[in-house]
């Protein structure tokens, strides 16, 4: 029995022993890896303040004029304040789209002389990528072999 670093050996008689074979290495230990996972986001708080400003201010447009875009900027920064409120692993994703789709509109908002709305949304477009440089991830540690 070539290549076994233990091996039971019964001698004349009857007794057991255990032969050990310092050839052969040990064998290796388990490869630990370490699984980094994103549990939430946290927000500063200034991001917070700012982002339940432009959700009251989203709101006021929305009940004084009910235009189309005051709909979807009431519905997109309620979305965002839940986000930032919660801290919901996936948040970036729906602060980037709602960054992206307000600095979209800025152009043609002022073409169209909605300049108070082209400043409201760039304002939104700041706060997003606001947002989104200064979250941290709230991760969780697990060791698996």
């Amino acid at each position: 029995m070539e290549g076994e670093r233990h091996l039971i050996v019964e001698g004349p008689d009857g007794s057991i022993a255990i032969a050990f074979n310092q050839e052969v290495p040990p064998p290796e230990p388990p490869v630990m890896q370490t699984i980094i996972r994103i549990t939430g986001l946290a927000f500063c708080e200034k991001g917070k303040a700012v982002t339940c400003i432009f959700c009251y201010i989203a709101m006021f447009m929305l009940t004084w004029f009910f235009r189309f875009i005051d709909i979807v900027n009431a519905c997109l920064m309620f979305t965002t304040l839940i986000t930032v409120v919660t801290g919901w692993s996936n948040g970036t994703y729906q602060i980037m789209v709602h960054g992206i789709l307000s600095i979209m509109t800025v152009v043609p908002l002022m073409v169209i002389d909605m300049w108070g709305t082209a400043i409201y949304q760039l304002g939104v477009a700041v706060l997003c990528l606001y947002l989104n440089y200064t979250v941290k991830y709230v991760t969780s540690f697990q060791l698996e072999p």
